[in-house]
Formats: C-alpha cells, sequence, structure tokens
C-alpha cells in the first residue's frame, strides 16, 4: 500500500477493494521499474560520490554501454535476492538488515513477475514454465493454494497426460 500511495495516491480506495487485472499489472509493473531506479540511484551513490548522488547527474557523465551492463550485473547481484540471503540470514539478528533483506525479496519477485508477464506476452512456453515452477511455492506460502493446483497439475498434465501431438513443443 506504501507503493500504491506514491505512485497512485488518488487511487488508494480501488486498490484496497478490487482494482481489477489490467489495473494491478500496470502498478506491479510501475512499482518494480521504480524499485530498480532507486537501485541505480543507490548504486550511483555509493561508485560515484564526487557527482550529486542523482540519475541525472550521472547520465550527463555518458558511460558506455558496456559500463552500463557491468554496472547492472553489480546491481543485480547486490540488489536481488541470491544465494547469498542465506548467509545473511544466519548472522545474529542485532547485526541483520531485515528491510534491506525485505527489499532483495521483493526486488526478486518484482523480475519474476515480470519475466513471467514478458514470457506469456512473447509466447515462449519454456520460460513461462520455468518461471511456474519458482511461483507454484510463492503462491502455496501466501495461501493461494487453488493457483499453486491449477499450475502445478498444467505442468503435470502438459509432461505426463496430454498425447505427445497435442503437448506444447519446448525449445
Amino acid at each position: 500500500m506504501r507503493d500504491i500511495a506514491q505512485l497512485r495516491p488518488r487511487e488508494t480506495g480501488i486498490y484496497a477493494t478490487k482494482p481489477g487485472f489490467r489495473r494491478m499489472h500496470q502498478l506491479v509493473n510501475h512499482a518494480g521499474i521504480c524499485r530498480r531506479l532507486d537501485c541505480w540511484r543507490a548504486y550511483v551513490k555509493n561508485k560515484y560520490p564526487d557527482i550529486a548522488g542523482t540519475l541525472e547527474s550521472f547520465a550527463a557523465l555518458q558511460p558506455e554501454l558496456s559500463d552500463l551492463q557491468e554496472m547492472a550485473r553489480e546491481i543485480s547481484r547486490t540488489y536481488v535476492a541470491t544465494h547469498r540471503l542465506r548467509r545473511m540470514r544466519l548472522k545474529p539478528t542485532a547485526e541483520r538488515d531485515l528491510q534491506f533483506e525485505n527489499a532483495l525479496h521483493l526486488n526478486k519477485y518484482f523480475l519474476l513477475y515480470e519475466e513471467l508477464s514478458l514470457a506469456m506476452n512473447c509466447g515462449d512456453i519454456g520460460r513461462v514454465e520455468a518461471c511456474i515452477v519458482s511461483w507454484i511455492p510463492i503462491l502455496k506460502a501466501v495461501g493461494k493454494h487453488k493457483y499453486a493446483a491449477y499450475m502445478t497439475n498444467f505442468l503435470i498434465n502438459v509432461h505426463f497426460v496430454y498425447p505427445e501431438g497435442l503437448r506444447l513443443v519446448t525449445l
């Protein structure tokens, strides 16, 4: 709701009730984009302390594409949940940054949602299946057992039930 209040302050009531698929889809995409831009801002602020710390001042430097690609790799390793999160969680509670850990998870889930959406729009069934495998435990964890069951049944039917001629071809 905090993201909604920032992105669409006049529509918080709509989002509290039934916003509809398209509205929710757009909000999730915009929130993910905003969070990624904030990761870029924080990275630029740490990497280039002599500039103003804004993305506009960084863009004025006109960085090379290869530099931007390397920075994107570093940002994804730093600001998206990976296997390193387990090591972070082993630390004593007093030494942990719970907000940062939650932000890592949120970034991961936003990217997973975006990947699933793009794969479905492109018709890339292999990527859709790979994303569904990741979404099943997430949906179970948040109590959406019906969605998780439908996705599980879909994968089982595609790979084990449907005859070979009716199966979706994955490359």
